[in-house]
C-alpha cells in the first residue's frame, strides 16, 4: 500500500462540502464582514465584495481543490511535485495557517469564557457597573430598579449609573468625553475576560480562566484531528449547519428590535455608494475575499487530497463561495440592525457605536442582548454560533499543517495521534502569550498580520506556478481526466474546464494577487503606532514584520534547501522547475475512472516541461527528506 492509499477518505459527499463551508464560513463573516461594511459605505460595499468573491474568489477556490484532489497530497508536497523550487508555497501556506491558528483559538477560548458565564446565571455581569473589576468610569444606563429605588421609585425620571452613584440628570453623562465613561460590557470584556493592562510595554501575568479556555478549545480540536477526516465529516454534519439556524433566529429578533430600521438604512437602503470609487474599498474586498473563502491557506487544498479523483469539486466550490456570501450579507444584516438598535438606545450616531471587530462581537452585543427580554438567551445562542464558528475554522487551520507533516514525512503518517498532539501543544504554547494581560495587543498584531501582503504573494505564486511553468494547458488536461471534457457550448465557457476559469487563472488573477500583495506591502511599511483602537510601541513594529514575512522566508528557505540538494546530485538549475515523475499520470487516472474522450499522449511526453526520463531518477528524491517508499512505485 502506498503513502496516498491509507491517507484516509471522506464517507460521503455530503460531509466533505460541510466540513469544507465549515471551515470557510467563520468568525470572519460575523464581525470581519460588517466592520469591514461598517467603515466603507455600508451596504455599497456588497458590490465589490460580491464581485470580488464570484468573478475571481471562486476560480482560484477551485483552483486549489482541485490541485489537491487530483494530486491526493497536500500543500507541502503538491508544489513540488509540480516544480520543486516552488515546494516553499505549500511550506508557507502551512506556516500561514499555524499563525492563524495560534490567534483563532483565543477567541474560542473566549467565546467558552462568555458561556460559562451565561449557563452559570451570570449574564448580569456585563450589564453592570457594580462588579469588583469595574472602574469609577464605569457608565449605564441599565440600573434603573436601583437607581429608582434610591430616588422613591419615580420612573419618569431619567436614570443613569456613574462613578459608583445613581444620578438623574442624563445631560451630564451625556456631556461626559467618551474617553472619560466605558461601557460595562467594555469593561467585562477588558478587566474580566482580557484582564487588560494599559500598554503593551507591561507584560502582565497570566490570565488563569483564559489559559484554561484555550486549553479546552485545543483539546477539542487535538481530539477531532486524531480521529480524521471521517470524524471531521461527521461533526460537520453539525457544525456547518447550526450556525445558520442560529444567525436565522438571531436575524428574526434583531430586524424587529427598536431602531433597527436604523442599521438597516445604513447598511441596505442609504448606502454610500461614493465609496466604490476608492481604490482601497476594492482592495479590502479582494482580501477580505482571501481571508473569507480562505484562499491561499492551504486548508480546502487538504481537505480536497482525502476525496475520490472524480468527485465534483467544481460544484462545492460553487457552493462554498455561494454559502460564503449567504453568511456574510445574511449576518451583516443582523449585526447592522442590531447597531441601529444600539445607536437609538444610547442616542449616538451608528458611526459611534463601535470602536474594533473584537468590540463587535464582545462589547456590543453583549451590550445590546442585556437590553432585550431574556437576554440569557439571545447571548446563548450568540456565543454558540461563535463558537461553533470558530472551533469548525480550527479544524481546518490546524490540519494543514497536520497534513503537511504526514505527506512530507510518509513515515510519520502511522503516527498520526502523536503529530496531532504536539503540532496542538506548541501551537497552545505559542498561544500563552495572547493570555497574558498584555495579549490584547499580541492579539491584535496576529489578527491583523499573520495573513498580510505573504498570503497574496503566495496566492501569485502558486497561478504562476501552475498557469505558466506547468502551463494552463497541460493542467486543463489534468481537469478533463478527473471531471471530463465539456459537453456543450455552455460549459466549453463556463465548465469546469471552461474558458471563463482559464482566463481568470492565467490573466486576471494574478494581475489581482499581486497587485494587492503591493498595496498591502506599503500599508505595512507606513502603518503607525495606532490602530483596531490601541496604541502600540514602536518596537512592536518588529513582531509585525516576523508575523508579514515569516511565509516568504519559509518559501525563500526550502526554495533554496531543495536547489542545494538538487546541484549536489549533480542535477542542472532545470530540474527544479519541472514536473517530477511522482505528478500523477492523467491517463491512469481517465482509465480508472472510465472517463470518455481522453486521447491523451501517453509517457512522459504527455508534459511539454516534464522531466525526462533520462534526468528523473537522479532526482526523484529532490524533496528534502527521504520519500523513497513513495517513489518505488516509479
Amino acid at each position: 500500500m502506498t503513502a496516498e492509499d491509507n491517507r484516509g477518505q471522506w464517507n460521503s459527499d455530503l460531509q466533505f462540502i460541510l466540513a469544507c463551508v465549515g471551515y470557510s464560513v467563520g468568525l470572519g463573516n460575523i464581525w470581519r464582514f460588517p466592520m469591514l461594511a461598517y467603515e466603507n459605505g455600508g451596504g455599497a460595499f456588497l458590490i465589490p465584495y460580491l464581485l470580488c468573491s464570484f468573478v475571481v474568489g471562486f476560480p482560484i477556490l477551485y483552483l486549489e481543490m482541485s490541485l489537491g484532489q487530483f494530486a491526493r497530497t497536500g500543500p507541502a508536497t503538491v508544489f513540488r511535485k509540480l516544480a520543486p523550487a516552488f515546494q516553499g508555497i505549500g511550506w508557507g501556506q502551512a506556516i500561514t495557517s499555524l499563525l492563524v491558528a495560534v490567534y483563532y483559538n483565543v477567541i474560542v477560548g473566549w467565546t467558552l469564557l462568555y458561556l460559562f458565564g451565561i449557563v452559570t446565571g451570570r449574564t448580569y455581569e456585563w450589564g453592570s457597573c457594580e462588579n469588583a473589576f469595574n472602574s469609577e468610569r464605569c457608565a449605564s444606563d441599565l440600573h434603573y430598579e436601583s437607581c429608582w429605588d434610591g430616588f422613591g421609585g419615580n420612573e419618569t425620571e431619567s436614570m443613569f449609573f456613574y462613578n459608583g452613584t445613581c444620578g438623574v440628570s442624563a445631560e451630564f453623562i451625556h456631556s461626559l468625553a467618551e474617553s472619560q465613561k466605558t461601557s460595562p460590557s467594555e469593561e467585562y470584556f477588558d478587566s474580566y475576560i482580557l484582564q487588560r493592562t494599559p500598554s503593551m510595554d507591561e507584560f502582565g501575568g497570566l490570565n488563569l480562566k483564559a489559559v484554561i479556555a484555550l486549553a479546552i478549545a485545543w483539546i477539542l480540536t487535538a481530539l477531532c484531528l486524531i480521529k480524521g477526516v471521517k470524524w471531521i465529516g461527521r461533526i460537520a454534519l453539525f457544525t456547518a449547519t447550526v450556525p445558520y439556524v442560529i444567525i436565522c433566529i438571531l436575524f428574526v429578533r434583531s430586524v424587529t428590535l427598536p431602531g433597527a430600521e436604523v442599521g438597516l438604512d445604513y447598511y441596505l437602503y442609504k448606502p454610500d455608494f461614493s465609496t466604490i470609487l476608492n481604490y482601497q474599498t476594492w482592495q479590502r474586498a479582494a482580501t477580505h475575499v482571501c481571508y473569507s473563502l480562505a484562499i491561499g491557506f492551504g486548508g480546502l487544498l487538504s481537505l480536497s487530497s482525502f476525496n475520490r479523483r472524480n468527485h465534483n469539486c467544481f460544484r462545492d466550490a460553487l457552493i462554498i463561495t455561494c454559502a460564503d456570501g449567504f453568511m456574510s450579507v445574511f449576518g451583516g444584516t443582523a449585526v447592522f440592525s442590531v447597531l441601529g438598535f444600539m445607536a437609538t438606545t444610547l442616542n449616538v450616531d451608528i458611526q459611534d457605536v463601535v470602536r474594533g471587530g473584537t468590540g463587535l462581537a464582545f462589547v456590543v452585543y453583549p451590550e445590546a442582548m442585556n437590553r432585550m427580554p431574556l437576554p440569557w438567551l439571545w447571548a446563548f445562542l450568540f456565543f454558540a454560533m461563535l463558537f461553533i464558528l470558530g472551533i469548525s475554522s480550527q479544524f481546518g487551520l490546524a490540519e494543514v499543517t497536520c497534513t503537511a507533516l504526514y505527506d512530507q514525512f510518509p513515515p510519520l503518517r502511522p503516527y498520526k495521534a502523536h503529530i496531532v498532539c504536539v503540532v496542538s501543544f506548541f501551537t497552545f504554547v505559542a498561544g500563552l502569550l495572547l493570555c497574558t494581560g498584555s495579549g490584547i495587543y499580541y492579539f491584535e498584531l496576529f489578527n491583523n498580520y499573520s495573513a498580510s501582503f505573504a498570503l497574496m504573494l503566495l496566492i501569485g505564486l502558486e497561478l504562476i506556478l501552475v498557469m505558466y511553468i506547468y502551463k494552463y494547458s497541460n493542467y486543463r488536461k489534468d481537469i478533463r481526466s478527473m471531471l471530463g471534457y465539456p459537453r456543450n457550448r455552455f460549459t466549453e465557457i463556463l465548465g469546469p474546464s471552461g474558458a471563463y476559469i482559464g482566463f481568470i487563472w492565467m490573466i486576471v488573477a494574478p494581475l489581482q494577487a499581486f497587485t494587492i500583495c503591493g498595496f498591502v506591502l506599503a500599508e505595512v511599511i507606513t502603518s503607525n503606532d495606532s490602530y483596531s483602537g490601541y496604541e502600540f510601541p514602536g518596537w512592536s513594529k518588529a513582531i509585525v514584520w516576523v508575523l508579514s514575512s515569516l511565509s516568504i522566508v519559509i518559501f525563500v528557505f526550502v526554495g533554496a534547501l531543495n536547489a542545494f540538494q538538487s546541484l549536489r546530485r549533480g542535477n542542472g538549475w532545470r530540474s527544479l522547475f519541472q514536473v517530477q515523475l511522482d505528478w500523477p499520470d492523467r491517463d491512469d487516472i481517465s482509465r480508472q475512472l472510465g472517463t470518455s474522450r481522453t486521447s491523451l499522449d501517453e509517457g512522459y511526453g504527455r508534459y511539454s516541461n516534464v522531466v525526462s526520463p533520462k534526468e528523473a531518477k537522479p532526482h526523484l528524491n529532490i524533496v528534502w527528506v527521504g520519500d523513497e517508499k513513495e517513489h518505488t512505485k516509479l
